[in-house]
């Protein structure tokens, strides 16, 4: 099956799309439809949710610090429909942390610390668990609150690309930027600011910029399976995902266990 690839200089992209700059028209200016529809058409093309049926959606992501490839962090996730989720994250043999829910009343964290499964408050768990979700933070932004606002168009290469500003609580401030032909997402960036001065989600680490460079064909979807985000303005983190199908296993969503 034929690749999408975004084949970006990263660290010269942004000084181009702030030279290249052509103004929205007044219509298009804080046009939170437009907005909606860009982000709306992308999810679509990305969300496997469908799919799933009474089968599992498996995702491996291999996590490579690029200046400390020797710690490689491997984490899995499982996706079953009612949102069903599990997450662990596995590094030098050891599952360092994890989550699961049934999607109705079990919400449980794993701690490296105790060495031990806990239950957290369901907003706990999401808060823990967004950041991981292969569909990122845009997924269902609605029901977290984001407001989202059409920012300009671009050219890039010569290719016109559209900027979309959204602004979600415990969220830093955030530019995404979208392929106007294929509609694909292939960047975004952070700002210090936080909705409604707030502070930020559990975990959360402000980055300076995320990109997404190659998707892949998968059942009549897209999925991202190469990204890469950078953070204290030098260090970069690359990851891959494979992603497939298996049949459903229920107890992954109800049990105190582990992959391995």
């Amino acid at each position: 099956m034929k690749k999408i690839l975004f084949t970006l200089m990263t660290l010269g992209l942004l000084t181009s799309l702030q030279a290249q700059t052509d103004q929205p028209t007044p219509a298009e200016q804080g046009d939170t439809l437009l907005a909606a529809r860009i982000i709306d058409t992308y999810l679509r093309t990305i969300d496997f949710t469908p799919l799933l049926g009474d089968s599992m959606l498996c995702v491996e992501s291999y996590v490579v610090d690029r200046s400390h490839p020797e710690d490689t962090m491997k984490v899995y996730h499982w996706y079953m429909n009612n949102r069903r989720v599990r997450i662990e994250m596995w590094q030098d043999g050891m599952m360092q942390e994890g989550y699961y829910s049934d999607g109705k009343r079990l919400f449980r964290r794993f701690q490296n610390k105790v060495r031990a499964w806990q239950d957290i408050a369901q907003i706990t768990f999401y808060e823990y668990t967004m950041p991981l979700d292969v569909r990122g933070a845009l997924y269902d932004w609605r029901t977290k609150g984001a407001e989202v606002s059409y920012a300009g168009r671009f050219t890039l290469d010569n290719k016109a690309v559209h900027r979309i500003f959204v602004s979600s609580p415990k969220m830093f401030d955030r530019y995404y930027f979208f392929e106007v032909e294929s509609g694909l997402l292939f960047m975004l960036t952070e700002q210090e600011h936080i909705y409604g001065d707030g502070k930020p989600y559990k975990n959360a680490q402000r980055i300076d910029w995320r990109a997404w460079h190659e998707f892949t064909p998968f059942y009549g979807h897209l999925v991202p399976t190469i990204e890469s985000y950078q953070y204290d303005q030098s260090q970069i983190v690359i990851t891959h995902r494979r992603y497939h199908f298996e049949a459903g296993q229920p107890k992954l969503f109800t049990e105190d266990y582990h992959k391995m």
